[in-house]
């Protein structure tokens, strides 16, 4: 299971939700035993730099970034995750393989997104550790395919773990998750509903 390639408790990702996910949301996710993941695509280099290490004040267990590839300064956000020594990189939207090997060198695990089968087997050959394979229920932004359907066509072409990602919620989706093959979930909305949660 994706808990044991992380080094988490359970076998769970936060997504990563643009202007929620911030270092001490992440923190609340990770002290729980899932992998908080802080969220770059509304910050600049400074701030990114800024809530990881609030990350790092609030929790002592493994956290990660989501990198936007379309973010005009991703490559200063790909150095700066290397710089901050941060144990876990997701990406999104697009192919991070220029990226992967200098990860790889630092000891970071790269987890990309992927909306189909064919940039799942591109960043495998590139080194990466996982993949999530997320459909459209994920914010409605990824394509059209469905999570059930990416994750039924994107395990039988890999051999590194996959992650099902996209309106999963509840123990039933994450069953059903885990019989078409996949080895962990992301969830995002999930955690920001849960009014017992303390991001402060």
């Amino acid at each position: 299971m994706i808990n044991k390639l992380l080094g988490i408790k359970y076998p769970i990702l936060q997504g990563g939700m643009a202007n929620i996910s911030t270092g001490s949301f992440a923190a609340v996710v990770s002290n729980s035993g899932a992998l908080g993941v802080i969220a770059s695509g509304g910050m600049d280099k400074d701030t990114l730099r800024e809530e990881i290490r609030v990350c790092k004040s609030k929790t002592d267990g493994v956290f990660g970034v989501n990198l936007m590839l379309l973010h005009p300064q991703i490559d200063e956000l790909a150095n700066i995750v290397i710089e901050e020594k941060v144990p876990v990189v997701t990406t999104g939207a697009g192919n991070p393989s220029k990226y992967i090997e200098n990860w790889k060198k630092e000891g970071i695990k790269v987890i990309p997104v992927v909306p189909n089968s064919t940039l799942a087997r591109r960043v495998e050959q590139y080194g990466a550790d996982a993949v999530i394979a997320e459909g459209c229920e994920s914010g409605g932004h990824i394509g059209p395919m469905t999570t059930m359907t990416i994750v039924n066509e994107v395990v039988q072409e890999i051999k590194i773990p996959v992650i099902a990602a996209g309106g999963i919620c509840n123990g039933k989706q994450m069953v059903a998750s885990e019989i078409l093959g996949a080895q962990g979930m992301q969830m995002g909305t999930v955690f920001f509903g849960n009014k017992r949660m303390s991001y402060t």
